[in-house]
């Protein structure tokens, strides 16, 4: 019978379906990379070298790992192990650390989030009763988290960046729940079809299940426009799916009281975009040279630049277009890949490709701005020219969100949902980079020394091609806007 480990108690504690499936369906392997994965892969490597420990390597499997450490603690328990994995019955974990303290345990479990999250608790408390089933001692439990105050000082120096907070309590509080749950998730696991759960809000809670196309497929094919295209409708959906309502097109006009619902309600009713051209006044009023910035960013939880800290956005890469007053178009672009970290050097390159006056577009100001400031901060001596740039800035998601809606969007003023209802060449499905996260794996995969020359040539061109498409596609929205 396969073991019961804690990603799959963890995937239990979702759903029943998710665990049975991840046992006996499993999806194929993707690789499995994700930001999030990354950033816990870094964060754990980090901390192994902040105190000196054994560390039991993850490259043999589960059988392997349990070998290691039993054999590890044949010679008494180590004063510090890494990684180290205990199996008693169908139960199996692999922990973090496990300090030895006189004739008992620490255990602490790292996560790579600032700090202690409720979904924490049984996570960590699934190691703890496995320990205590192995009859290992555990006195005190602790969450090994990012300290988002640390600042890299020296290259490779990260002192300070772990904090620990004890959660022994609370932990102990969930014991007998936890023991209670592997006790069924085993029995799930030994089930010989797949149990019946229904689809529901915890398909996306605490994360997306990996599973829902699956499950979904396996249902009656779902409404064009659901309910959950509203914008934060929360509570209001649940009320309209409660009442029987699948397709928002079915529900009253009455029944909505925001002004976003209702905008998209009508248009989503009427199958026609809705546009208001008073939203757009102040934005036709701006007069050339106009440029159209977007950057792209890495944000670890381990910091790499002098003077940052956790998961601050330091960009990679930006791109942007000049517009002249007779409309003619100019391209400039700058792709940090062995120079990732030379700040000075891109800031510089920005500089020189803005015009000395006219608005800066962006699409939410809220990267771009925080960019230019961090920016601002790294390199003193362009702080003033980089602040201009940001008294220039012109957000142009407020005006659209406030003068149009499209139904094919959704519910979403993303501009990757806006630009195809504009000019259906300017959608990024067939790009090899569709997103920010898909940006930072592609760069990450560049800048990695096995990576061949002619796949590093083929993923710079991808970040080039997704980068100029944002700032391209600024061109098209403001035009479409002040037609």
């Amino acid at each position: 019978m396969a073991w019961l480990t804690k990603s799959r108690f963890f995937s239990g504690l979702q759903c029943a379906k998710r665990l049975w499936y991840e046992v006996h369906e499993p999806l194929e392997e993707s690789g499995g990379n994700s930001m999030p994965l990354v950033n816990g892969r870094a964060f754990d490597q980090v901390v192994q070298t902040l105190e000196p420990g054994l560390i039991i390597p993850r490259t043999g499997g589960m059988p392997k790992a349990l070998d290691e450490t039993r054999d590890a603690f044949s010679h008494g328990a180590p004063p510090v192990l890494y990684q180290g994995a205990f199996r008693e019955g169908p139960l199996a974990a692999v922990v973090d650390i496990l300090r030895a303290k006189d004739s008992v345990f620490e255990l602490v479990k790292v996560k790579a989030s600032t700090s202690v999250k409720n979904e924490h608790l049984p996570d960590v408390g699934f190691q703890a009763m496995v320990l205590e089933q192995a009859r290992i001692p555990v006195a005190r439990v602790h969450i090994g988290h990012v300290n988002n105050q640390f600042v890299l000082k020296n290259r490779d120096e990260y002192a300070g960046l772990l904090m620990e907070a004890d959660v022994t309590d609370q932990v102990r509080a969930l014991l007998p729940s936890i023991r209670k749950k592997a006790a069924e998730s085993v029995e799930v696991i030994g089930l010989p079809s797949v149990p019946d759960v229904p689809m529901g809000g915890h398909c996306e809670a605490p994360f997306p299940c990996p599973f829902m196309d699956r499950c979904a497929g396996a249902c009656a094919e779902g409404p064009k426009f659901p309910l959950s295209i509203l914008p934060r409708g929360g509570k209001l959906v649940g009320e309209l799916a409660a009442e029987g309502y699948q397709d928002l097109r079915e529900v009253p006009a009455e029944r909505l009281k925001s002004k976003d619902h209702k905008r998209v309600h009508a248009a989503t009713v009427s199958g026609r975009a809705a546009f208001d051209v008073n939203s757009t006044a102040e934005l036709r009023k701006l007069v050339p040279p106009f440029a159209y910035l977007d950057f792209e960013t890495m944000t670890s939880a381990v910091p790499e630049i002098i003077g940052t800290r956790p998961y601050e956005q330091c960009p990679f890469q930006w791109s942007m277009h000049v517009e002249s007053a007779n409309g003619a178009l100019q391209h400039a672009e700058y792709l940090a890949i062995d120079t990732f970290g030379d700040v000075e050097a891109l800031a510089s390159a920005l500089l020189a490709a803005l015009p000395d006056s006219g608005p800066v577009f962006v699409y939410n100001r809220t990267l771009e701005q925080g960019v230019l400031q961090l920016l601002a901060r790294l390199v003193p001596a362009l702080a003033p020219a980089l602040g201009a740039v940001v008294d220039r800035l012109v957000d142009l998601l407020p005006v659209t969100k406030a003068a149009y809606y499209h139904p094919d969007m959704l519910g979403s003023w993303s501009i990757k949902k806006v630009l195809p209802t504009i000019d259906s060449s300017l959608g990024y499905d067939g790009l090899e980079v569709q997103d920010g996260g898909g940006a930072q794996l592609v760069f990450l995969e560049l800048r990695d020394p096995a990576t061949t020359s002619e796949r590093r040539e083929e993923l710079a061109k991808g970040l080039r091609k997704y980068c100029e498409r944002d700032t391209y596609g600024m061109v098209v929205l403001r035009r479409f806007l002040c037609s």
